[in-house]
């Protein structure tokens, strides 16, 4: 063998692994874009009154509260805002962790999960947790509870970078 033969095989080689490679990088990268594409905004789907169970959705969080109530299998429920909106949102210990120990007004987190309905007992406990401090005349009524948070919240399935 001549020493341009010597070359040829492995840069043939060389090129195939740069191939395959990229070709999993990008589609990677397109499925971990797409996936934020398929989900709506929490709050899109609160101001159409959508009060469906399961509807894919994200929220960008700016600031979070202590945990108000305790869910099931370790995880807890907390107001969140994204600097416009308060809403309920059930998360895992980590991700809450993450984002109490975040500076989440210079860098939101963006969390995703499913919608669920709030059930009569989360309203309570959130309403008594939230008013607590304020005046009668400031507080939250029960009747307006829906245009405060909404009638879902967001069970977090996926913590976002």
């Amino acid at each position: 063998m001549t020493s341009k033969e010597n070359y040829v095989l492995p840069l043939f080689i060389g090129f195939i692994i740069v191939l395959v490679f990229g070709g999993l990088f990008l589609t990677t990268f397109k499925d971990m874009n797409t996936s934020i594409n398929k989900k709506t905004y929490l709050n899109k789907i609160i101001e159409s009154n959508d009060k469906t169970e399961g509807k894919n959705a994200y929220l960008k969080v700016k600031s979070i509260s202590p945990m108000f109530a305790k869910g099931e299998n370790k995880k807890g429920y907390y107001f969140v805002s994204d600097g416009d909106y308060n809403y309920i949102v059930l998360l895992d210990k980590k991700t809450a962790k993450k984002l109490v120990d975040s500076d989440l007004e210079s860098n939101p987190v963006f969390i995703e999960g499913i919608t669920k309905e709030t059930p009569n007992v989360l309203k309570e406990i959130a309403l008594d947790v939230f008013n607590s401090g304020y005046d009668d005349q400031d507080k939250i009524s029960v009747k307006d509870y829906s245009s405060y948070f909404g009638d879902i919240y967001l069970e977090q399935t996926l913590a976002l970078k």
